[in-house]
Formats: structure tokens, sequence, C-alpha cells
């Protein structure tokens, strides 16, 4: 695939990504390929489509990871540029939007040692979201990501070329998840609280000691047709949203059934007992009555 794909941008002298058109044709178009560094060429003929070339003909440089960094600079430069990105829904609580900054920090690196995200951007509400670029079949960080506490979205790449990015980064919610998002996760409540319902974030760990897991409150969701309890991951736990009412009356009456269990108990124990003090009374007068019978 990439060997097929025309290298439509560039770096140019100032680091920023630019596209071949824009730029003058062959040597002077003053660009570089971001990974290897090595000069380009703008190709802008009348047969073949535009496109940079390398200059070198023996170079070393691998086409595949040219093609990945030069696609990940000019997705972090859309977002620097246009200061917004459009995310995919929250568990189905949260619906996909456009999330727009007033602030946007980018640290380009491809392959990273670090834990730093790829864009660091901020809303007019003070509220950071951090964005990693991905693919399917390349490690880009090789310490894990630490997002805890904080809100960050992973954006897969694989599947976009030149021509799609823009639009795939600012207009769709697929191949993008949140890793975590505290924003969201924290008004949560609120937000079923504006709708009349109530609902309490529980851990996971917790509704497996609940007396009445059986019948789980859980907000429920249709995975492959089968209604499972809603699991929400934030900061690396899971968590179920619980219908408060419902639990309040599912739990009054398995108290109530717990009474009545435990009197009927008591009574099935009373009655044994009286059985048996009645089955030893006649035990006693039985003896009693041949005792007599000896004694005549």
């Amino acid at each position: 695939m990439y060997y097929e794909e025309v290298f439509s941008w560039a770096e140019n002298a100032e680091g920023k990504m630019v596209h071949v058109d824009t730029v003058p044709n062959g040597k002077r178009c003053g660009c570089i390929c971001p990974n290897c560094h090595e000069q380009l060429v703008a190709r802008q003929g009348d047969m073949n489509a535009h496109g940079f070339a390398h200059l070198s003909h023996g170079r070393g440089a691998n086409l595949e990871i040219c093609y990945r960094v030069t696609l990940l600079k000019l997705a972090e430069q859309i977002i620097e540029t246009q200061k917004r990105i459009h995310v995919p829904s929250y568990y189905g609580i949260y619906k996909e939007t456009d999330i727009e900054f007033v602030d946007v920090k980018i640290d380009f690196r491809f392959e990273r040692e670090d834990r730093q995200p790829d864009v660091i951007a901020t809303t007019k509400e003070n509220q950071k979201y951090l964005i990693v670029f991905c693919f399917d079949d390349y490690v880009r960080h090789k310490q894990s990501f630490d997002f805890h506490n904080l809100t960050c979205l992973s954006v897969n790449l694989t599947r976009q070329n030149f021509n799609s990015l823009e639009n795939f980064l600012l207009t769709s919610s697929e191949d993008k998840h949140w890793i975590n998002n505290d924003v969201y996760f924290k008004g949560i409540e609120a937000k079923y609280k504006d709708k009349g319902k109530l609902v309490k974030l529980v851990s996971d760990d917790k509704c497996k000691e609940c007396k009445i897991r059986s019948s789980c409150c859980a907000v429920m969701s249709f995975d492959y047709g089968f209604r499972t309890p809603l699991l929400i991951k934030n900061n690396g736990q899971q968590f179920r949203l619980c219908k408060t009412e419902k639990y309040k009356q599912e739990l009054k009456e398995y108290c109530k059934q717990q009474e009545e269990d435990r009197l009927c108990r008591e009574a099935n124990h009373r009655r044994w007992e009286e059985k048996l003090l009645a089955k030893e009374y006649e035990q006693v007068e039985n003896d009693k009555y041949n005792l007599s019978l000896i004694h005549i």
C-alpha cells in the first residue's frame, strides 16, 4: 500500500507540512522527508499525479515508515491549525461530537521512548485533551501511557491516506476510542440526573459482593444480542451504572424475602422440636407402661 501512495505532502524549511501544489517544481521546492530528512523533489508534470520523491536513488529510507511519519505529522498539523477534532461516543452516554480548542501543542516524534502524548489540546473551559496516534502493526510508544485522571483519545491512522486524513480527523468517529475520559466520567451521574434518572457509579469489584447481584440493577448494554451490564473503564478500573431506585426496591424485596425465609426456618425448627419432644414423651409413657406390666 505505502509504495503505491503518492507522497503529496512534505516538510518545508520551517518545519511545516506543505502540499506539493503549493511549492515550486523540482529541487526548488526546498522540502525534506520528515522521517529520513532526505531532500525531496516536487513532481508536478502533466502525465502523472503530483507528488514528492526522494532525491537519492540509492537511499536507505524505508518508504513505509516515511509514509507513516508524513501522515502522522500532517495529522498533528491539521489539529493544530483547525483547533478541533471529531470524537467518538462515550459508552453511548455522550454522543460523538466536535471538540474545539483554544490552544494546541504538538510534540512530533515518531518513535517515543517517553509517555508523552502527540497532542495536548486545551478547551476554553481549560480542559485538557491528550491525543495519541497509532497504527495497527506498529508500537510507537515504548512505555505504557500514563492516562490516570486524564482525558486521552487514541486515533488509529492505519486506514487513512493524505486525501482522507482531514475529513477523518474533523468529521469521523471511526478508528478513534477513548483510552480514558476523566471529564466525561465525572459527569455521568449528573447527566443521567438531568434526564430524570438516578444512577450511581459502582466499581465492578464491589458489584461482585452485592447481595442481589443475581438480579443486577445496572444499566444494560446489548452485545451480540445479549443483555449485559454496561462496563465503563476509567483509571484502569471497571465500573457499572447502578440504578439506585431499582436497587433500593430490589434490596427491600430481597431483605423481605430473607426475613420470610428466616421465619419459615424458625417455624420449621419449632415444629421439628415439638415433634421430637412429643416422640420423647410418647417413649417415656411407653416405658412407664411396660414397667408397670413387669410389676404385675
